[in-house]
Order: C-alpha cells, then sequence, then structure tokens
C-alpha cells in the first residue's frame, strides 16, 4: 500500500509540473488585453501583427549602401518604422507591394560581417514611435566582405 502511494504522489507530482509547464502559457495569454497580447507575442514569436516584409536585397557586401524590402499585408493607414541594426531609418506610412530603398550608409552596424543584421518594421496603435504596438515583424540579411 505505501508502494502505490508513493506511485500516485510521484504520478501526480509529474503532473502537476505538466500542467504548470505547458498549460500556463495559454492562461497567460488568455488574460492579457490586446496591447499586452502585442508584447508578449514579440517576446515568444519575435513578431506580432498582419503582414510580412521581405527583403530584395537579402545578401549585400560590405561597400553596399543601400537595403530594399517590400511588404504584404501591412496596414497602409499607419506609418511604419523600419530600424537596420537597431537605428530608425524609415517612417512614413507605405503601399504594399512597392518596393522601398533604406540608406545604410551612416550605419555603424549595418557592415558588420560577423553576424546577420536585422530589419524591424514597426507600427503603432497611435502612428509614434513609442507607442503600444500593433504591428512588429524582422528579417535578417547577410553582409559579404566585398
Amino acid at each position: 500500500m505505501v508502494i502505490f502511494s508513493k506511485k500516485i504522489i510521484g504520478l501526480s507530482s509529474i503532473l502537476f509540473a505538466s500542467i504548470t509547464l505547458f498549460g500556463c502559457s495559454g492562461i497567460i495569454e488568455n488574460s492579457l488585453d490586446s496591447s499586452d497580447k502585442a508584447d508578449y507575442e514579440i517576446a515568444t514569436k519575435q513578431e506580432t501583427g498582419n503582414g510580412s516584409i521581405e527583403l530584395l536585397t537579402p545578401t549585400i557586401t560590405t561597400k553596399d549602401n543601400q537595403l530594399e524590402f517590400m511588404t504584404e499585408g501591412i496596414d497602409e493607414n499607419k506609418v511604419t518604422f523600419i530600424f537596420v541594426a537597431n537605428k530608425k531609418v524609415f517612417e512614413q506610412k507605405i503601399k504594399n507591394d512597392e518596393s522601398y530603398k533604406l540608406d545604410i550608409m551612416d550605419i555603424k552596424d549595418a557592415h558588420r560581417t560577423d553576424y546577420e543584421p536585422k530589419v524591424q518594421l514597426l507600427q503603432t496603435i497611435d502612428d509614434t514611435e513609442d507607442g503600444d504596438i500593433v504591428t512588429f515583424k524582422q528579417v535578417r540579411y547577410t553582409v559579404e566582405k566585398d
């Protein structure tokens, strides 16, 4: 009887741990309001919102000073902020399926070859850089030595 009780306690502990580890993320996600959900998605999935960004120049050389991108399904009525290597390089409303060029000449980390720099797209609820995020997308590009 003592061995059976220890097995039940052990199985109960495993079940409790499984529910705690795997079940909480759903409970947490369901309890968030819309602005907190966006932050949660960014933290867990590295993006949030509708649409996508595509780099038309996924590989550049150390001598290239432009990146080119296009979007699909992004809210065209909102101001879009684009960051390259954590520096804002673009702020305006955009049209999907049109290409845009980004000047990266004066961005220190935009030409690093030891990792793939990021291009990040951001839209906020109030069209300010510091507002609550509604869309966040990011892509990486490769820099090859020239």
